[in-house]
Parts: structure tokens; sequence; C-alpha cells
């Protein structure tokens, strides 16, 4: 798994942080413990490390995310 970054605050749409790196959008997130958090709704801001949008799933709150770090999978080369 790799950080992604560590939720700053609840916006609008849904819990914000500032990722280290570009996810792609619809890329779902993961906490440490491998539970799913959402999938990742929107980018904005800087290129480079961008501010992300989570769309949380079902039964998990957006209140509740504040302040955790969030993970995606990495995407492995595939072997032929």
């Amino acid at each position: 798994m790799k950080l992604l970054g560590k939720v700053l605050h609840l916006g609008v749409k849904g819990p914000i942080l500032k990722a280290s790196f570009p996810p792609k959008v619809g890329q779902p997130v993961f906490n440490s413990k491998k539970k799913r958090m959402g999938n990742i709704y929107d980018l904005f801001g800087p290129v480079k490390s961008p501010y992300v949008i989570i769309k949380p799933a079902s039964g998990v709150s957006g209140e509740k995310l504040v302040g955790v770090s969030l993970y995606i999978m990495e995407e492995g080369k595939r072997r032929r």
C-alpha cells in the first residue's frame, strides 16, 4: 500500500486531503488496516501534489475520516 495523505477537513462534497502524488479518479482508498474507506471523487490544485476529494463508502462517515491517513493499493507490473 502507498500512503496517499492525511484527511485535512470535511468539505462540501466530502473529506479533503493533500496528496503527495497525483492519483487516479475512481481509485479506491483504504485505511491502515486495509479497510476500504471510499473512492477518489475529484482532484484540484497543483498537478504534482493535488488536493483530493474522497467519496466515503457506504457505512463510513466523512466526519470520522478527518485526521485519518489514507492509502491506495500500488499497481504492480503485470506479467505476461
